[in-house]
Formats: C-alpha cells, sequence, structure tokens
C-alpha cells in the first residue's frame, strides 16, 4: 500500500512507532468523530513528526481502517478463545455481544466499506475486509455449530444461518430508531434467533382439556 510501512519488512523501532500512531489514532477516533479528528492530532500524541505519520499511513482513512482492522482482529480472538463449555444460549448471548459491541464503536467503518468499489481495490482494503468477515463468519457459525451438537440449537444450514444472525446485528445497529441500548438489542436479536416470533400457547392443563377424554 502507498505510503504505509509494509509490517513484514520493519525493524522493530518501526513496529513500536506504527503501533504508537494506531494507539494514538484509536484514542483520537474514540473521542471524534472521523471528519474531526486531524493528522496532525495523532502525531502529536503518537510523538511523531507528520511527515513520519505519512510514511506509514497515505491518508486519514488508511489509518482510520488500520485502527478497526486492529479492532476486528481482536473481536475474532476474543471470540476463538471463549468457553466452548458454556450454555449455548449464553455463549451465543455473549458473542452477540461482542460484537454489537465492536460495531457500537467502529460503525464509521461501515459506512467507508459502502463505497465505491473500484477505491476499495485500489487500496487492497476489500480483500482485507472480507477475510476477517470470513473469520467472523467461521466464530459465529462455530458457537452454532456446539450448540447444535448438544441439542440446544437445530441448525439445518450452518454458514448461511451464521450470515442471518450477523445480517440480525448489523440490521439493528445500523437501524435502530427505537433508541434500544446495546443490552436490549442482545436480548431481542437472541430472543427472535433463538425462538423465533411466533407465539407460543401454553399447555392444557387438566383432565377437562384432554381432548382424549370423555
Amino acid at each position: 500500500m502507498p505510503g504505509s510501512q509494509t509490517i513484514e519488512t520493519a525493524t522493530p523501532a518501526q513496529t513500536r512507532r506504527r503501533q504508537a500512531i494506531v494507539r494514538a489514532a484509536e484514542h483520537q477516533f474514540a473521542e471524534r468523530r472521523f471528519d474531526e479528528v486531524l493528522m496532525d492530532d495523532v502525531a502529536a500524541e503518537a510523538g511523531v513528526g507528520k511527515g513520519t505519520l505519512y510514511r506509514y499511513f497515505e491518508d486519514k482513512e488508511s489509518l482510520y481502517f488500520a485502527v478497526v482492522m486492529e479492532g476486528f482482529d481482536a473481536l475474532i480472538e476474543r471470540l476463538h478463545n471463549a468457553d466452548a463449555a458454556s450454555d449455548p444460549v449464553e455463549r451465543l448471548q455473549q458473542t452477540v455481544g461482542s460484537i454489537v459491541g465492536y460495531l457500537r464503536r467502529d460503525r464509521f467503518f461501515f459506512r467507508l466499506m459502502d463505497r465505491d468499489e473500484g477505491e476499495g481495490r485500489r487500496r487492497g482494503l476489500k480483500a482485507e475486509w472480507k477475510r476477517r468477515r470470513s473469520a467472523l463468519v467461521d466464530e459465529v457459525a462455530q458457537v452454532l455449530r456446539d450448540g447444535a451438537q448438544t441439542g440446544a440449537f437445530e441448525i439445518r444450514h450452518l454458514h448461511m444461518d451464521a450470515q442471518i444472525l450477523l445480517g440480525m446485528v448489523r440490521s439493528c445497529m445500523r437501524f435502530n430508531e427505537q433508541g434500544l441500548d446495546d443490552e436490549q438489542i442482545v436480548a431481542e436479536i437472541i430472543r427472535i434467533f433463538v425462538q423465533g416470533v411466533r407465539r407460543h400457547e401454553p399447555q392444557p392443563t387438566g383432565h377437562g382439556n384432554d381432548a382424549t377424554s370423555e
């Protein structure tokens, strides 16, 4: 990628400098909107000159993508290392909660990814995002697979079902007209995904409701 230091060929000092820049950018993006963040402020917080910053990242979007991608890698690692022995529904709820938390912080990323496909190819970011998204689908599918093996879930099309769950998460985060908080969003997604929206009538009790009684 033009204007960025290749990680594989970087010296230890360059790696530390890049990490300092990314950490400073992460703080700046967390505190302000994307269009309010200045590269000068990132450089100052990282303790590098602005020219040095541009040797690692060609522009603010490239720097933002680096922050987001590293956050996404941390999310996948957290899901991968989750306790597989926990209750399947609880584990699924924790998985959805982790993803919702990630999307809450990095919603602007998805607006950038919706831009012109050609720009994404030029930066090589589409391929990076698709690879990571595939890894996320695999992690969600593993949670569903483990739940199915315990008999808690009925999964007919594993990766499709994982994609459906992720689509529910993204839609809820993008179109939340009712203003639900993250905990409410997670609870609603789990309720619908696990139980569906069909009303479950209470089972009749007593001999008077027994269809076989005379």
